[in-house]
């Protein structure tokens, strides 16, 4: 089986995704290939072209891509095999670079390239999440107990399958135990309905940086790196901080340290950019063996 890292790029437009795989085809061992996908729910099957015309495609042939493609594919298909049955996947390579959405489901290093916040922008912003309505849910439970089954059910969601089956040979617990749940069920009617709750989540343009292993914020004049590095810094408490790991990544997160960094993508010179550099070279030299 041929090995070879699988990277994607991903990051809000104008953010410096092309910036930085054009720095990647020219400092990482060739040859890598580069697909530009995006999901278009439109198709009825995913879709590969590679026109002359499209400019970040030429963009990536003049950095020197052994391949180029452009990729769409519509949400509902399985697009992991046709994304390897590609004409593009067919050539050989070291490494294989997904700029944009993703049609892969796992990937070898996942990378978001940020632009630098804008004034007060923050990476982290609070939220209110509307409750259920008491009403509603008393009334859902009210259907459910108006028959000795539906009562039986209920048990068996709150305390286990046994003891619901025990309870249907007991007609009068079911009906005692219905008559208790009704009358609670009339009190929550009456109940204010409970506030929204406030969490933390990310904001709208860095949404998907919380999931990536490779962070890096582009700082176009020297004037963004101190908002750049407060963002990075703010990044890394997302796994130190347990209101915002709960709130944010949840229990399918992780506290696996990531490698974030504010870098001139456009330097080659930079410091943050050698690191972020550093990085795809160790993925691609580590599947290469």
């Amino acid at each position: 089986m041929r090995q070879r890292a699988i990277i994607h790029v991903a990051g809000p437009e104008g953010a410096g995704k092309t910036t930085f795989i054009e720095s990647v085809l020219q400092r990482v061992d060739p040859p890598i290939l580069v697909a530009r996908c995006r999901r278009d729910n439109r198709l009825a099957e995913p879709k590969e072209t590679s026109p002359r015309t499209e400019p970040e495609l030429r963009r990536y042939r003049e950095a020197g891509a052994g391949g180029v493609a452009l990729f769409t594919f519509p949400e509902a298909a399985a697009t992991t095999d046709d994304f390897f049955m590609t004409d593009l996947m067919v050539e050989y390579s070291r490494a294989v670079v997904l700029e944009g959405d993703s049609p892969l489901s796992c990937v070898d290093l996942s990378v978001f390239v940020a632009p630098t916040p804008h004034g007060r922008e923050r990476l982290f912003v609070r939220r209110s999440t509307p409750r259920p309505s008491r009403r509603k849910q008393a009334a859902h439970l009210e259907r459910l107990l108006e028959t000795p089954d539906g009562v039986a059910e209920l048990m068996g969601r709150l305390v286990g399958e046994p003891l619901a089956a025990m309870l249907r040979f007991q007609p009068e617990l079911v009906e005692a135990a219905r008559t208790e749940l009704l009358e609670k069920l009339g009190h929550a009617r009456q109940s204010p309905a409970l506030p929204p709750t406030k969490r933390w989540a990310v904001s709208e343009r860095y949404v998907g940086i919380e999931r990536a292993q490779l962070a890096i914020v582009n700082v176009r004049d020297e004037d963004e790196r101190r908002r750049a590095d407060e963002l990075v810094s703010n990044l890394v408490k997302l796994r130190q901080d347990e209101e915002l790991f709960s709130d944010i990544l949840g229990y399918r997160g992780n506290r696996i340290p990531i490698t974030a960094v504010a870098a001139n993508l456009a330097d080659p010179a930079d410091p943050g950019a050698k690191k972020a550099i550093a990085k795809v070279r160790r993925v691609v030299q580590s599947r290469s063996v």
